[in-house]
């Protein structure tokens, strides 16, 4: 068919070790010193993380962590293997559109339609940490514990979130390591809570009987701290060693300035998450005494005024607010939420409101009029096909202007159509002049790479099949069945062996009568590919975007 023509077991308690505060520590300094035994600490990690494995949800989540990771460490991984694996999960691609189009993340204030051009902006590292950032909390909702869960996850982005605004406001580079670390500083005890809650209680019952610190509680009754199950988990998950070792905790007393890139993001992380901790959990009087009491431990590591401080902690909680809108939580019903409220207040000389009235600013509820636009299905037949497909459109046109590169820009067209029309492959096909022939070049869908190797095909061959038929012809064509008798005839025999979808739409790129390039989608089902006749001018709009940036790199 053508289209019509174009335009642990808990553990006994063991004997717990003193807790010395120095007088003076350097920021490298690290509670390791003070931790048991490693061949005993590695043994309980081991059957801690046994008994997580168990568990039916911690494969799927340690693999996705562990995928985005691997292709954001890799030099020769491609932005768009990273946008790939995001794109399998819309409602992890919806969520993470979301967050970077919010006024945070905007450095250009153009909005940000696509995974691709996501990646391209912000860059490898802030991406990867939005989309782990937002696959910890999809995989925590919900849970039996899911109240105390929410309030440590806020908790843990609110620190990540201060960490990278100071180390913004100290002309730092390090601004994405530092977000992680600090949002990993207490995974342990995050963790902690979801896969053992009654272990968790008990490390609460002990740390109110002794007065001892979280770590040390941990240490008698899960046989490690909370610090070394999430160092653990995050060698399994495949951070980089560099963040770490920096999710270790600094030691009591004066932290100096460090002199290495872990001793900053340790330093800074650690300080990050004592302001989060006083903030959260504090009583006014008690609060403020203890902001200052950390502001001048880090003066020298993390040299801010306390004033600044109050700054930094104010942004970063309208960044929270939005990330809670984000991720569908109402953050004024929290108790992080209230203190962070009565915090916010405090600092501005007002008076609190009633609990459950609106935070100020950026941390009042959007209203569902609001909310309305922002697509929150999980299948892109949910989704409204023609507001991405204007939304790419303008995207791109922002990136044509931007001068970006050309395999960028055609990255960012074909992933608008693969999430617009919910396609399972779409593939762009490049002309080599040389053996005149179209070969596979990048796409989107499961087992892509492979599917790239297998489409190839001679240009040189007569009009006899479909292929040859869009490209020589520079028209679009719909084939509804492969299987269809009228047309089976027509599908050459490399796709049969290559592909096993029923189905597929062929756009030809086509300049002064030459074909250069061809956009494929498929689905699997016969029948299944259905294009509205607006749905079909956008899809063309994008093919001559797709021309117009062949055009300008020539």
């Amino acid at each position: 068919m053508t289209l019509p023509p174009s335009d642990a077991p808990r553990h006994d308690p063991a004997p717990a070790a003193p807790d010395p505060a120095g007088d003076e520590t350097d920021g490298a300094s690290s509670s390791a010193d003070r931790a048991p035994a490693a061949e005993p600490r590695q043994e309980a990690l081991e059957f801690l993380l046994r008994r997580m494995r168990h568990r039916g949800d911690f494969p799927a989540l340690s693999s996705s962590v562990t995928a985005i990771n691997r292709i954001t460490a890799s030099e020769s991984e491609s932005v768009g293997k990273l946008s790939d694996l995001i794109l399998r999960d819309f409602s992890l691609t919806n969520k993470l559109l979301r967050v970077v189009n919010s006024a945070h993340y905007r450095p250009t204030g153009s909005s940000i339609s696509t995974i691709s051009r996501a990646v391209i902006v912000l860059g490898f590292d802030a991406v990867r940490n939005i989309a782990i950032t937002v696959l910890l909390f999809e995989h925590l909702h919900d849970k039996a514990n899911a109240a105390q869960l929410k309030e440590e996850f806020l908790r843990a982005c609110l620190a990540g979130l201060l960490a990278r605004d100071i180390g913004a406001r100290l002309r730092l580079r390090e601004l994405e390591q530092a977000y992680i670390c600090a949002v990993f500083h207490n995974l342990g005890r995050l963790v902690s809570q979801y896969y053992f809650p009654e272990e968790s209680e008990d490390i609460r019952r002990v740390m109110k009987e002794t007065g001892c610190r979280d770590d040390l509680a941990a240490q008698q009754v899960l046989g490690l701290s909370f610090e070394d199950l999430g160092i653990g988990l995050a060698e399994a998950w495949g951070f980089p060693p560099v963040i770490v070792g920096s999710m270790r905790k600094v030691a009591e007393g004066t932290v100096r300035r460090p002199d290495t890139l872990e001793g900053r993001l340790r330093a800074l992380s650690g300080c990050a998450n004592e302001l989060c901790d006083a903030v959260a959990s504090l009583p006014a009087r008690e609060r403020d005494r203890v902001i200052r009491h950390i502001a001048s431990r880090f003066a020298d590591a993390v040299p801010m005024t306390e004033d600044k401080v109050r700054e930094s902690l104010a942004s970063s909680i309208e960044e929270l607010a939005d990330l809670a809108q984000v991720i569908q939580v109402r953050l004024p019903a929290t108790r992080i939420g209230r203190q962070l409220d009565h915090f916010i207040h405090a600092t501005e000389g007002a008076a609190p409101p009633e609990d459950d009235a609106p935070l100020p600013g950026q941390l009042r509820e959007r209203s569902q009029a609001e909310d309305a636009g922002a697509p929150a299905g999980a299948a892109a037949s949910r989704l409204d096909a023609q507001a991405i497909l204007t939304a790419g459109i303008q995207d791109i046109t922002s990136a044509l202007l931007e001068g970006l590169k050309l395999n960028d820009v055609l990255r960012i067209i074909l992933e608008t159509v693969y999430r617009a029309m919910g396609f399972k492959h779409v593939l762009l096909c490049i002309r080599d002049a040389r053996g005149n022939t179209m070969t596979g070049r990048f796409g989107f869908g499961p087992d892509i790479d492979r599917l790239i190797r297998s489409v190839r095909f001679s240009l040189a061959t007569q009009p006899d099949n479909v292929f040859n038929v869009a490209t020589a012809k520079g028209v679009d064509i719909l084939i509804s069945d492969v299987d269809d008798p009228q047309i089976a005839g027509r599908i050459p025999a490399w796709y049969r062996q290559a592909l096993a979808s029923q189905t597929f739409v062929l756009f030809p790129l086509t300049l002064k009568n030459t074909p250069v390039a061809l956009i494929y989608a498929d689905k699997d089902r016969a029948g299944d590919i259905v294009i509205a006749e607006h749905e079909l001018a956008l899809l063309r709009t994008l093919r001559n975007q797709a021309l117009l940036a062949i055009k300008q790199a020539a």
